[in-house]
């Protein structure tokens, strides 16, 4: 059970001498009890402290990385419901998926499409996270080939998608030297599965299309197995069920601190929709709405524009505005009679302006 302020404080050096960023050390401590600051803050507490306040300090969504030699995704440690209660800390990675019954060629050019997809958004460069290749076949070897394909064109990260254990095997080692998101462990494969993601040292997708209490079962069975960066998919895919199922899985987790379900969310808009524009709709649901990893079956440069420009909306810190340098910039080789153009700092702003000089 959770520990409360009080009960924190009780364990904290009480010297109030504000290293912290806060004025006391009962004000820091409720904010540990909260969630809203880490104990590493303190240059003062004991190892025996530390120890007993492991998990009244941790965050209430556990950080989970997938990662590939040339990026990394990470996901989790959220400590709020809304973005204006404080920020959102980590974008959810969006994903293509391709399957291993197309052909290679096929595989390949559409890995490189997505992952050429670029779009500058008042200044900063916005992409595609990675990939997520399904062992549709349910043959080992097809599926190795076309991890094997994927990765020749793209060292991004990774979700391998397979049923049968050993199917995955054979993906996880076609993705050696990455670490990819295993996806999924079931209540009829999660034994094996779990024991592959253990010793390849990979995240775990966990599904579940039977409540959310048999979702927390299944997934503290597996963290009892050693794997500790899990995953979560309800079986939910049209958008009301999603919509109340992912605000369940967040309150659960942020409210109540239930460990169980601690963790984040993966969603695959394609499968609860009946076209790609709904689709698209229904992965801006997702990015808005606690989707942690989101794959999507069909991607055109308007629907990735719209998506990229959301999350980064979404996820920009509403107490910090994104902003531009104030100075003087040059734009098209000014000469001596050039006009000189002032706008403010206010990055939309800016780029508007530059965009259209």
């Amino acid at each position: 059970m959770a520990l409360t302020g009080l009960q924190i404080y009780k364990l904290l050096p009480r010297t109030n001498c504000k290293e912290c960023g806060f004025p006391t050390c009962l004000a820091f401590a409720m904010k540990l009890a909260a969630k809203q600051a880490e104990l590493a803050a303190c240059p003062y507490v004991s190892e025996e402290a530390k120890a007993q306040l492991a998990a009244a300090a941790a965050p209430p969504i556990r950080l989970v990385t997938v990662e590939g030699p040339g990026h990394k995704v990470e996901v989790g440690n959220e400590t709020v419901l809304f973005r204006h209660e404080k920020t959102f800390y980590h974008k959810p990675g969006i994903f293509v998926r391709v399957k291993d019954t197309m052909p290679l060629d096929e595989i390949k050019a559409a890995v490189k499409a997505a992952m050429d997809y670029s779009v500058e958004y008042v200044g900063m460069d916005l992409f595609l996270d990675g990939i997520a290749v399904e062992a549709a076949s349910g043959d080992a070897d097809a599926f190795a080939a076309a991890v094997q394909a994927v990765r020749e064109v793209t060292d991004r990260p990774l979700i391998l998608i397979a049923e049968d254990p050993a199917v995955m095997e054979a993906g996880v080692k076609a993705a050696e030297g990455t670490r990819p998101l295993l996806y999924a462990a079931t209540p009829d494969n999660w034994e094996p599965m779990a024991a592959l993601a253990k010793e390849a040292q990979v995240s775990l997708a966990v599904r579940s299309l039977d409540g959310l209490g048999n979702l927390a079962e299944l997934a503290e069975q597996i963290k009892g197995k050693g794997v500790q960066d899990l995953v979560l998919d309800p079986g939910v895919r049209d958008p009301v069920s999603t919509l109340v199922t992912l605000t369940q899985l967040r309150r659960l987790a942020l409210k109540k601190n239930f460990r169980p379900l601690g963790y984040p969310i993966i969603t695959f808009p394609g499968e609860g929709a009946a076209d790609p524009m709904e689709e698209a709709m229904l992965a801006s649901q997702h990015i808005a709405k606690y989707g942690g990893f989101i794959v999507l079956d069909h991607l055109t440069p308007a629907s990735a524009y719209a998506l990229l420009v959301l999350r980064e909306n979404i996820y920009t810190n509403p107490q910090e505005p994104i902003q531009v340098q104030p100075g003087i910039y040059e734009i098209n080789e000014p000469k001596p009679d050039s006009p000189l153009m002032v706008t403010t700092n206010f990055s939309i702003t800016y780029f508007s302006v530059a965009n259209e000089v």
